[in-house]
C-alpha cells in the first residue's frame, strides 16, 4: 500500500474511532455480532426506503426479525440506532475504498475508481443523499456525514496531487479546489440517481461523470 493512501486510510480510521468513542451510546456487546449486524442492515434498508425521519423502532424490529425491547436494550433510542447504522455504513465505505485502491499505482485509474465507485448502487446513492439531508436537520448526524465526506475528499486530493507530480494530470485549479468540484459533481449525480431523475441509470451517471472530470484534470477517461 502506498504512503499517501495509508495516510488517508489512517486519518479516516482515526476520525471514525473518535466518533464511535465520543458519540456512540450503544450497549451492545461482542456476544451478539450477528444480531447487531442484522439490526443495522435492516435500518439501512429502511433508510433507503423511507429516509431518516421515516424510520421507526417497530419497523426496524420487524425488518430485522427481533423485538423492539431487544433493540432498546442494546442500542437505546431510535437516534442511537441511526447513528450506529451510519457509522457502520461509513466504515464499510472506508473498507471498500481501501480494497479498491490497494496496490493501484496508476493515478488515472485511482481517480476513476474513487469517483465512479460512489455510483456503485442506487441504494448507496439514496443512503448518502438521505444522510446529507438528515444531517442538515439533526445535529447528531453532522459529524458522521462530514467525516465520510472529508475522508473521501482527502483521498481524491492525494490522488490528484500524485497525478500532478508524475505528469498524469494538468489542472485548471489547485488540487484541493479540483477535488471539491469533482466531489460536487459526484454528489449531484448521486442525487439524480437517488431521485430517478429522467430515468438516469448508474451506467449513464458514471459515463457523464467521467466525461465531466476529464477537462478538470487535462485528460480523457
Amino acid at each position: 500500500m502506498n504512503y499517501c493512501f495509508a495516510l488517508g486510510k489512517g486519518w479516516a480510521t482515526l476520525i471514525f474511532d473518535k466518533l464511535r468513542s465520543d458519540q456512540s451510546r450503544t450497549r451492545i456487546g461482542v456476544t451478539m455480532p450477528l444480531k447487531r449486524d442484522n439490526i443495522l442492515k435492516a435500518a439501512e434498508r429502511l433508510l433507503a426506503l423511507y429516509g431518516v425521519d421515516g424510520i421507526r423502532l417497530r419497523d426496524i424490529a420487524a425488518e430485522a426479525g427481533v423485538s423492539i425491547g431487544l433493540i432498546q436494550h442494546h442500542f437505546g433510542s431510535r437516534d442511537d440506532v441511526v447513528r450506529e447504522m451510519l457509522l457502520a455504513a461509513n466504515e464499510e465505505r472506508i473498507r471498500q475504498w481501501t480494497a479498491q485502491l490497494d496496490g493501484v499505482e496508476d493515478n488515472r485509474e485511482r481517480l476513476r475508481l474513487l469517483l465512479s465507485g460512489a455510483l456503485s448502487s442506487r441504494e448507496r446513492c439514496i443512503v448518502w443523499t438521505e444522510s446529507c439531508a438528515a444531517a442538515s436537520r439533526n445535529d447528531f448526524l453532522q459529524p458522521l456525514v462530514s467525516a465520510t465526506n472529508n475522508a473521501w475528499r482527502s483521498w481524491v486530493v492525494e490522488t490528484i496531487e500524485r497525478g500532478v507530480a508524475d505528469g498524469t494530470f494538468t489542472l485548471r485549479a489547485s488540487p484541493a479546489e479540483t477535488a471539491k468540484m469533482l466531489v460536487a459533481l459526484v454528489d449531484g449525480l448521486m442525487l439524480a440517481v437517488a431521485a430517478d431523475d429522467d430515468g438516469i441509470t448508474l451506467e449513464q451517471a458514471a459515463s457523464l461523470l467521467l466525461r465531466a472530470v476529464g477537462p478538470h484534470v487535462g485528460m480523457d477517461f
